[in-house]
């Protein structure tokens, strides 16, 4: 891919089109520029400033596990500008990225995120995980109280980024990912609804190098709703979070790798829009599990040219478990006129086993027993 800019007209063009700027300066619409490639934005960036910048294979700067002293600091901005700025659209935060080149060749990233919190150490241990996950460093956070006339308060960071070979993309959704996380409390782990709102708020593939757990459960394909086997699959997926502690969430979209401690998502493999309707879920779900599950959210967005879709299972009451499916899968074969009730532990679906069923049965019963005889 051949990116220019135009210093003369402030245009930005790759592989031939045409990106006219949206403001003063060198702004850009970033949904026009979401697929321009990280390596050849440096390069434009470089000749527009007149810097001669190593290759990209050549080690990029690293800041050890410390923090960064000011005079690191000042180094690793020495000679950003600010001038390339992507603008996004549809009251998604930050509002604005910056994508710089400092003296050494290095990328840097800035925006603005709200947040009510001025404490460093808070938006410190809120990103750096985030940020670790993909090779990339917090440089410095500054809080600013009074942005500006109908600016909220909030951080302005800089980022220094890996030298490699993605889009602009990724780095909007890192972006979205920090400003989620800002409004965590530190330290806590990801959640289902957090993990959620990442996968329709612009940054899906934040979950990638999570693994599966009590809370979370990935696929790569979608259910197939016109096939029996898939609809009580999907329904005993389900079932197990709402007979859980927790309850989870269902996502898919993605794809898994084994590790020592079982399976951490790889890769984010957005699905076809035929299955990625989330109605039709919710009426198999509806249909399949007893009683219904409370407060559950089934979303789906698109993404990369295919869809994400998740489904969300809040923890529910004990007085309504166990949730049954209607219909089983007993050695391969769909039993459409059985009952199944399923519990997750880990990675792994536990059954709950026939005397566990009875046990339940036999207090119920003995529970009205004492009323009518009370009565």
């Amino acid at each position: 891919m051949v990116i220019r800019i135009n210093e003369t007209s402030r245009t930005l063009s790759f592989d031939g089109v045409e990106i006219e700027p949206c403001g003063l300066g060198y702004l850009y619409e970033y949904e026009e520029c979401k697929e321009i490639n990280l390596p050849g934005l440096r390069r434009a960036i470089a000749k527009l400033e007149g810097k001669k910048i190593p290759p990209l294979n050549t080690k990029p700067t690293t800041l050890g596990e410390n923090a960064v002293t000011p005079e690191r600091e000042a180094a690793l901005l020495e000679g950003t500008t600010g001038n390339v700025t992507f603008c996004l659209r549809g009251n998604i935060r930050p509002e604005f990225i910056t994508i710089d080149v400092n003296n050494s060749g290095d990328l840097i990233a800035s925006f603005f995120i709200p947040c009510e919190i001025d404490d460093p150490s808070y938006a410190t241990e809120s990103f750096s995980p985030h940020l670790a996950i993909r090779g990339a460093r917090l440089i410095q956070c500054k809080y600013w109280d009074d942005p500006g006339p109908g600016i909220p308060s909030g951080w302005d960071i800089d980022i220094l980024l890996p030298r490699t070979r993605s889009l602009l993309s990724s780095v909007r959704e890192l972006a979205v990912t920090l400003a989620r996380s800002a409004g965590m409390t530190p330290g806590a782990p990801m959640g289902p609804e957090f993990a959620a709102g990442l996968c329709h708020g612009g940054a899906p593939d934040s979950l990638v190098g999570l693994e599966e757990s009590d809370w979370l459960e990935v696929k790569s394909q979608g259910y197939d709703l016109d096939n029996i086997k898939d609809k009580i699959e999907l329904a005993q997926d389900v079932s197990r979070f709402a007979n859980s502690e927790t309850g989870g969430i269902l996502a898919i979209g993605y794809r898994t790798k084994k590790n020592r401690n079982g399976e951490v998502i790889s890769k984010c493999t957005p699905i076809p829009e035929r299955f990625a309707q989330a109605v039709r879920y919710r009426a198999v779900i509806d249909s399949r599990i007893f009683p219904p599950i409370d407060g559950l959210k089934i979303r789906a967005s698109p993404h990369d040219g295919g869809w994400v879709l998740t489904v969300f299972v809040p923890s529910q009451a004990e007085e309504n478990k166990p949730f049954l499916v209607h219909g089983a899968i007993v050695g391969g074969k769909v039993e459409g006129a059985f009952i199944s009730i399923v519990r997750r532990r880990g990675e792994a679906s536990i059954p709950i086993t026939g005397p566990a069923i009875h046990s339940m049965l036999a207090a119920g019963r003995s529970i009205l027993h004492r009323k009518d005889i009370g009565q």
